[in-house]
């Protein structure tokens, strides 16, 4: 492997956590801040990651600055690691400053290809997008510049636009993980994002016990019950309906936890319920964590959008993105990630597919 020069955007659990990793295989890794604060004043200060876990040592990164421009010159790839709902952030701050033969690749990636490539617009630089549909890691802050590594996650790629995959893949398998899996295209890819179907079920059933003040809440744990599960397949089954519609077999909930195609609730029950990696993860204690505002709007919801395209019913998605606008108070078919949002708007099923395939509409 020839070490490159790797960006990280995002200083969440995920960020921290590959940074460290991709300085530990070797890599130049800088780190992007969006706002010097108390949270990340040391690891600015030090620029040095601890880790704990599975795993236990620490890593010193290139460099971990608040200016973009210096994050990513010159990097290979530039990797972008937060919740779905800053995707449109990062795009906007990225837009007139990439270059054509950088890799912009998102952690897990829910469509930000997609959406940050309409952010761009018809730039003559725009780089390839690459959109991963899940986090390599189970891992959760645990202080200032310090990770806790739980356990490691199998994770697959596509590209947009998809043609450019098969001269990049080779050598991101080298650099960054090895992806086991090569999806079609990014729409195949964002259908995959497990987390959607995995934590609505426990999370809308568990609502009352996550509003809760005196509970220290544990989804695995004490939301992961049989009737979550079985509310988890219904959903499940509805995305890959659609993926079925455009010619894809979605395995994301098998591939997630080694289950064989048609698992049952009593499987999906014992992926999660006492799942070593799983299990010690608290949250969420509050309607509006991440598990609620960002797998709703930004995985149910352009879902569905893709759904209408390609004429395929989603009764039960639906039904709980309406949940979801009642307990926040808020239209996310409107304030999610939109088909106007994607750049798909208006599109048939024919120029959907073109476009991620070429990345012309």
């Amino acid at each position: 492997m020839v070490p490159k020069k790797i960006a990280i955007l995002g200083d969440g659990n995920g960020a921290h956590m590959m940074a460290a990793d991709f300085a530990l295989k070797g890599h130049q890794v800088s780190m992007y801040i969006y706002q010097e604060r108390e949270e990340v004043r040391k690891l600015m200060q030090t620029k040095t990651i601890e880790i704990d876990g599975i795993i236990k040592t620490s890593v010193k990164l290139h460099d971990v600055s608040c200016e973009i421009d210096k994050v990513i010159d010159g990097a290979d790839y530039i990797c972008i690691v937060t919740p779905a709902f800053v995707h449109a952030y990062y795009g906007n701050l990225l837009k007139g400053k990439v270059k054509k033969n950088q890799v912009i690749v998102s952690f897990p990636g829910a469509f930000a290809a997609l959406q940050i490539k309409s952010i761009f617009g018809d730039d003559p630089e725009c780089p390839v997008f690459a959109d991963v549909n899940n986090l390599p890691y189970d891992t959760r802050l645990c202080g200032p510049a310090k990770v806790n590594l739980f356990g490691r996650n199998a994770v697959n790629i596509a590209f947009l636009p998809a043609n450019a995959g098969e001269g990049l893949i080779d050598v991101m398998r080298e650099d960054l993980f090895p992806f086991e899996k090569v999806y079609k295209d990014v729409l195949e890819c964002g259908l995959s994002i497990v987390n959607p179907a995995w934590h609505t079920g426990p999370c809308l059933l568990s609502v009352t016990a996550i509003e809760l003040p005196t509970t220290n809440f544990f989804v695995y744990e004490h939301g992961w019950t049989p009737s979550a599960c079985k509310l988890n397949i219904v959903l499940d089954k509805e995305r890959k309906a659609v993926g079925e519609a455009l010619g894809y077999k979605l395995r994301p909930m098998e591939d997630f936890s080694g289950m064989p195609d048609n698992f049952t609730w009593q499987q999906l029950y014992a992926a999660g319920h006492g799942a070593i990696s799983l299990t010690p993860i608290c949250g969420p204690n509050s309607i509006y964590d991440r598990y609620l505002t960002e797998d709703a709007p930004f995985g149910l919801v352009p879902w569905t959008a893709i759904a209408q395209i390609v004429g395929v019913p989603m009764s039960m998605t639906n039904s709980c993105i309406d949940i979801y606008n009642v307990i926040h108070e808020t239209d996310w078919r409107e304030k999610g990630l939109t088909a106007k949002d994607l750049g798909i708007a208006g599109m048939n099923k024919e120029q959907l597919m073109k476009y991620v395939l070429t990345g012309e509409k």
